[in-house]
Formats: structure tokens, sequence, C-alpha cells
């Protein structure tokens, strides 16, 4: 019998965990006791939404989310600098993606609650075992295989999100840009807002401080972003620090392989995070049933590899063309978006 040892139960982890071929012994370990209970938002586009289908969760997707089409960036003037259109975009809190993920686990994955820092704590005899980092930026896994020159790189942007029951925003996706950083809104389904906002790189105490921050930053502008800062709270509040990975190379590495963040963390500019994890999960798992172990891993590097690397390139300079002081290269560059 194979055996698969996933190193974290995000949703590159889960989506993995139950699309490999059921015969396996499948092994799924989180350290976290619970992930955070704030319920932002995930964007899952059409390739996350095929993962989706073919993981069986289609249905339960469409019940759980919400579809946005559109949306509008602009400046803090109140200039749109450019128009979205036939986004086709489905948002889904970051909780209901884990539990559809997490409910259609198969009987031959086990789950364990417990810190895996090398292979020696792993469960059981793993000589020989398949290990996957579904780990994060900062992907054990990752750091045990691959060279020190691979570590992620952190971004000169401190990210703050959450979210409010209060306001009632059109069903599109706003985003402010004004030099320094960006904020954004969108919907939420059944109601309320899911906002976010990136600023120079700086270290809070805690959400409180970080949401007067940027009260203070956005209270003349123009646009939604003081009225939605007014009803945020701290306890639905997330600060992170945001992270980049470098060039890994390779995705399969002494036994190793790297999947979502682990392989390829990104800045949440273009929201396609959790979508790429979706995508990556669905290329691997698929693989690995219908081809031997090292052809199927082959198939997935080729896949997904330089895929995933120009996704992250586009998220970051995103970022950087969103809090940029030269409003000429900007809309030159906007321009030349489809």
């Amino acid at each position: 019998m194979t055996r698969v040892d996933i190193i974290g139960a995000g949703v590159s982890g889960l989506a993995l965990a139950g699309h490999l071929p059921p015969h396996w012994e499948v092994h799924l370990y989180e350290h976290r006791a619970q992930d955070p209970a704030v319920p932002t938002l995930f964007s899952i586009f059409p390739a996350g939404r095929a993962a989706l289908a073919e993981l069986g969760l289609q249905t339960a997707l469409d019940s759980a989310g919400l579809a946005v089409d559109s949306g509008t960036f602009s400046d803090s003037r109140g200039r749109v600098l450019t128009r979205m259109d036939g986004l086709d975009v489905r948002l889904v809190p970051r909780p209901d993606l884990l539990t559809l993920l997490g409910d259609r686990l198969p009987a031959n994955v086990r789950v364990h609650r417990r810190t895996v820092r090398s292979r020696a704590d792993l469960v059981g005899s793993p000589d020989g075992t398949l290990v996957i980092g579904a780990d994060g930026v900062h992907s054990g896994v990752r750091r045990a295989a691959w060279p020190a020159r691979s570590a992620p790189r952190r971004l000169a942007a401190t990210a703050v999100r959450g979210v409010i029951d209060e306001e009632d925003p059109e069903p599109v996706i706003q985003e402010i840009w004004r030099p320094g950083g960006a904020f954004g809104m969108t919907p939420r389904p059944g109601g309320g807002v899911n906002w976010y906002a990136t600023l120079p790189r700086r270290r809070f105490r805690d959400s409180a401080e970080a949401i007067d921050a940027l009260r203070a930053r956005w209270a003349g502008a123009k646009g939604p972003a003081a009225g939605v800062l007014r009803h945020a709270t701290p306890a639905r509040t997330l600060v992170n620090d945001l992270w980049q990975s470098r060039w890994p190379g390779t995705l399969v590495r002494d036994g190793s392989v790297l999947v979502g963040d682990a392989a390829h963390a990104m800045s949440p500019s273009l929201g396609r995070g959790a979508n790429e994890a979706l995508v990556d999960a669905v290329v691997l798992g698929r693989a690995l049933r219908t081809m031997p172990v090292r052809r199927a891993l082959r198939h997935y590097e080729r896949k997904r590899l330089l895929a995933t690397q120009s996704v992250k390139h586009a998220a970051g300079l995103l970022l950087r063309l969103s809090a940029t002081r030269h409003d000429r290269l900007r809309r030159t560059v906007l321009r030349l978006v489809p």
C-alpha cells in the first residue's frame, strides 16, 4: 500500500487528501487547534471552480458562495482607473470552504493534530513515504528539503482585513488605490462587507492599533473606506505580514512535493492564492490516481511550476502598482492589462 503524509490541512492539503487513490494510506497533519474565527473571503475563479467540481463540491460552493462579475479600481480622489467586467468570481467564506473540503475526507485519511518539523515526527513507520508540503509560506517541508536560498521574502507591505455586518455594498469588487497602499471591499454571502487594506510594512501591537492607523489614513479620502472602517472591530479583524515565495527550482525533491503557499505564496492583490491551491491539489491528485507515482510527479511539476510562478509575479506587480506614487506609470500599465 502506498503511503502519503500531507503536512498542513489548509485548502491544498484538504483538497489533495480527498482526491488521492482510495486504497492509499493517507496521513494529514495540522498543528493548529482551529482556524481564525474571522470569516474573510476567498475568491474562486473558473479554474478553482472546475477543481471543486472535480472534487464533487460545485453545488455546495454555489450554495455557500456569492457570484460577482464586475469591479472597479479607483484612486483616492474618486476617479475610476479601470473597470473589470466579466470577472466570473465566486466569493466564499474561508471557514465554509475549509468545512466543505474537510467534510468530504474519505475513510482512508487519518487526521493528526500535531506539529511536524521533520520526517521523525510522522506517525508510524514513514520510510519511503511521499511527503506533501501543504504547510504554507513558511513550510517546514520546503525548509528541510530545498536550499536555504529558496526561503520566502517579506514584502514591503502589511495587510489588514476583516468583516462587518453593517453597510450594504454594491454587488461588485471595489478597490481604491493611493500612494502607500490600497483599500478594497466586497459584498459577503448573507450580507455585510468583506474589506481589506494594505499599507507600508509596519508592526502593530494588535488589530485595534491597525484599525486606528487605517482610520487616520483614510479619513479624508473619497469612497467607502472611512464608512466601512467606522464599523471595524478588533475581534473581526486580522493583521498579517505579506510574504512571497522565491523561485523553488522544482516542486518535487527527495520524496517531497510542494503545493499551495508552500510552493508559490504570493501577494493577495489578485485574490488567487486559494484558487491556485485548489488547482495544485486536483492536478496532483488526478495524476497520482491515473499514473505511476514518478510519472505523476513529473506531470504535476510540468503543469504547475511555471504557471503558478507567473501568477505570483503578477500579484507582486499589482501590489506595487496599487501603492505607487507615479500615476502616469500606473495608468500606462493599466491600459495594457486586458
